[in-house]
């Protein structure tokens, strides 16, 4: 099976799957002329996959309302393979879940900035990309986690 989203910052991902969402190949690719944002992304992207290692990025979000820069802040920590709900974000800012999933829902930087790991209470929750891929990028995220952790 293949899923293909196009990120409106310039990314297509490519991602064949099975039918369980176990991850077989991932391609990424940047639309030309658009800025090193989208190589930084595919480089993170890659990296991970390789290493099972996330490499810090410097992300220029002062442009965003200070409660989406706070959302951002605390979502950017949630490491690979696991997942906190709107709710116990929310909880770290005093403000209610739905907001959470607002700010969430502008996130620039979707594969830097995790917003996928942020799940509802039922384990779903939305995603730019949809909620497909959301599924996939969790599940092989999990994938990796268990390789490397095998590996060592």
């Amino acid at each position: 099976m293949v899923t293909t989203v196009v990120f409106s910052f310039g990314i297509t991902a490519t991602v064949y799957h099975d039918s369980n969402l176990t991850v077989k190949k991932v391609e990424l690719s940047a639309k030309k002329g658009k800025d090193s944002g989208s190589e930084i992304l595919i480089g993170r992207f890659k990296r991970f996959e390789s290493s099972g290692k996330i490499e810090g990025v410097e992300i220029e979000i002062s442009k965003l309302t200070p409660f989406q820069q706070k959302v951002l802040e605390i979502v950017k920590n949630i490491p690979p393979g696991k997942t906190v709900t709107y709710k116990e974000v929310a909880k770290l800012i005093n403000t209610h879940p739905r907001a959470v999933g607002q700010a969430l829902k502008r996130n620039p930087f979707p594969l830097v900035i995790p917003c996928h790991r942020v799940v509802a209470r039922d384990g779903k929750g939305g995603f730019s990309a949809g909620v497909k891929l959301k599924k996939i990028l969790l599940h092989h995220e999990k994938s990796l986690l268990n390789h490397f952790s095998q590996a060592t």
